[in-house]
């Protein structure tokens, strides 16, 4: 078996051949199975659950380039595994999308595959088993786990078992955590990320389109990869931070014009880190759209100029990251702001034109009835909050392996059971396996603070089709999502 350098197979993405230009040449299909999901968002935005995912459309476009068909499973409205049964007669290899609050499901559909043809190769990527490959791996019949970015780790799996590649060929490919035909886990060496972004294949939604869906009215969208900063609630599937040149962005853009888009949600964790790029880029896209978007960015990014720029280009909604008002909680998540931070921020976005989406955490350690309470008075004053949830601790963050540590996880297992049942709602604080972090509150007192905050979230939802945000007579609760045991 050939074995690739990283230069040959960054010279492989180089030549792919774009969606809709690739052709199967190879004798295996790829299917990749997208598991459903218990997050509840708010009024208006259901199209987070409903857009095409950008990493799978990524994978697509990725797999068909090199020659395989490839077939993609979106399971993220069924979620009995079961019924993904039936789609697996056609597919030679399966992925299966790992993202943190889907684990039973992700379990019980590797199981069904491999009781269908236990030969069948399965290929694990994702946040959840990046962060926890030899949990995954050696709780799940899979047989590989490709860990971080996909573009040079995935083709150089993929072409080895169309080679057919020996175990001992597994261990030379970076990135990749394996089964060894004992059942050992293996995790080879780490790979660099990806240095030239502009290698990342355009997207190809093309996998999504249905008779019922031949067009999608809202994207997801990335100009760049990373995070410089560390929280300790937050796992960085890819840590290090990268952007995109404009002129790829651009190029992407207008790929996806065909598609009928008219809102986006740009999936970069700090918008505007650089303010001059920031310019330049929606600058550069401008002219090739007149969609709205949504984006994510850090309150000490806020800077006058980029948010003039982003209302310009059509920027709905900027999320910040506010997480709290109390000092010691902020320390405590490395957040690295202050409360006067975030004032100033809602004050430049909203002097922008530019609705301000902010987001909570409560139940830190450190949180106390006052700290609870500052919070609360602070919504209802600036009532410029679009989401609260509880802390919650993800595997392969600080605060997961501090849960380890003082016991709070004494069953991993357990805890990923947790969360694929976690919806992000008031009643998640009675969930078996919901982890009280702070000796200092009681549950009934965050489940108050969490109604108290909600209640602002439910009379004003920002529903992105609207050109201001609503200011509802009564609350309007957010709908659940359907559970395989509802």
């Amino acid at each position: 078996m050939k074995q690739r350098t990283e230069s040959e197979l960054m010279e492989l993405l180089r030549q792919l051949p774009g969606p809709g230009e690739a052709r199967k040449t190879r004798s295996r299909t790829f299917g990749l199975l997208v598991p459903p999901s218990p997050f509840v968002v708010p009024t208006g935005w259901e199209w987070v659950h409903r857009a095409p995912f950008e990493g799978p459309s990524i994978v697509a476009s990725l797999c068909r380039g090199l020659g395989f068909g490839f077939s993609l499973l979106d399971r993220r409205e069924d979620f009995d595994p079961e019924t993904s049964s039936p789609l697996l007669d056609e597919i030679d290899i399966l992925g299966v999308a790992c993202y943190e609050d889907s684990f039973p499901y992700q379990r019980r559909v590797i199981a069904l595959a491999k009781e269908a043809l236990p030969a069948r190769p399965v290929i694990l990527g994702g946040p959840l088993v990046t962060s926890a490959p030899a949990l995954l791996l050696g709780n799940t019949e899979a047989d590989f786990a490709v860990l971080g970015e996909a573009e040079l780790t995935l083709p150089a799996l993929l072409l080895a078992l169309e080679e057919g590649a020996k175990p001992d060929d597994f261990a030379a490919i970076e990135g990749l955590a394996w089964r060894t035909p004992d059942g050992a886990v293996v995790l080879n060496p780490p790979r660099r990320p990806l240095r030239d972004l502009d290698l990342v294949p355009l997207q190809d939604l093309s996998v999504w389109q249905t008779p019922d869906n031949p067009t999608f009215p809202e994207l997801y969208l990335s100009a760049s990869r990373g995070c410089p900063h560390a929280c300790t609630f937050c796992f960085r599937t890819m840590p290090v931070y990268r952007r995109k040149t404009p002129a790829r962005v651009a190029r992407e853009v207008a790929h996806l014009a065909g598609y009928g888009f008219r809102h986006v949600w740009w999936n970069d964790l700090c918008f505007t880190v650089d303010p001059v790029h920031t310019k330049t880029l929606l600058e550069t896209i401008s002219p090739l759209h007149s969609f709205s978007f949504n984006i994510f960015d850090r309150v000490t990014d806020a800077d006058p100029q980029a948010l003039a720029a982003l209302a310009a280009a059509g920027c709905d909604i900027v999320l910040y990251g506010f997480e709290s008002v109390t000092p010691d909680i902020l320390h405590s998540y490395n957040k690295g702001i202050a409360e006067h931070d975030m004032t100033r921020a809602i004050a430049l976005t909203s002097t922008a034109g530019i609705k301000v989406g902010g987001l909570f955490i409560i139940g830190a350690p450190e949180e106390t009835p006052a700290s609870l309470t500052r919070t609360v008075e602070f919504c209802a004053r600036f009532r410029e909050i679009t989401r609260v949830k509880y802390l919650s601790a993800l595997p392969g963050t600080p605060l997961y392996r501090r849960a380890l540590a003082e016991g709070l996880i004494t069953d991993e297992l357990a805890h990923l059971d947790f969360l694929s049942r976690e919806q992000s709602i008031e009643e998640d604080v009675d969930e078996e396996g919901f982890l009280l972090f702070t000796p200092h509150v009681t549950r009934e007192e965050l489940r108050a603070a969490y109604r108290a905050i909600n209640g602002v979230i439910e009379h004003r939802p920002y529903d992105y089709t609207r050109q201001s945000a609503l200011e509802l007579a009564a609350p309007k609760p957010f709908s659940r999502r359907k559970h395989r045991n509802d």
